[in-house]
């Protein structure tokens, strides 16, 4: 079972972006379809047996971009790790002089910085929640997955 514990703790399991979408529903607006495998191989000839995984982030999250977006090389996100939280970065102190994020939603908790790392790329995410990480089952699964979102 692909949960955020195992995305966290998993060494040398590697992601490749299959979607994004910032959606217009509330409590979800960053949403992530990803194929996963602890072989990277898997992801490049599309073994229809790597994982897919659906990561979501609250309303109140802020996608950052790319580490290719901000040339900002991060303490701490050196590792074999799929996601990196870290409690403070320079990402959360800019968001804090610049966005005033010490300043508002305070009741929400602390802010984090989120890295989510693909075969190609690092997400950068500031979240006061941690994200829902769904396992969608592999690939080539026959079965039909159905999700249900309340958009009230």
């Amino acid at each position: 079972m692909i949960d955020l514990d195992f995305l966290m703790t998993t060494e040398d399991y590697v992601l490749e972006t299959e979607s994004f979408q910032m959606k217009g529903v509330t409590y979800y607006p960053l949403e992530w379809t990803f194929c996963g495998a602890s072989d990277p191989t898997m992801l490049l000839t599309w073994d229809e047996e790597r994982d897919r995984i659906l990561i979501r982030f609250e309303q109140y999250a802020v996608f950052l971009g790319t580490i290719e977006d901000h040339s900002i090389h991060e303490e701490g996100l050196r590792n074999a790790y799929p996601i990196v939280k870290l409690k403070t970065s320079r990402f959360t102190r800019f968001a804090a002089e610049n966005m005033g994020t010490e300043r508002i939603n305070t009741y929400r908790g602390e802010l984090s910085h989120y890295v989510i790392r693909t075969f190609e790329q690092e997400f950068h995410v500031l979240a006061y929640e941690d994200p829902t990480v769904l396992d969608l089952g592999k690939v080539g699964d026959t079965g039909v997955i159905i999700e249900v979102v309340d958009e009230a």
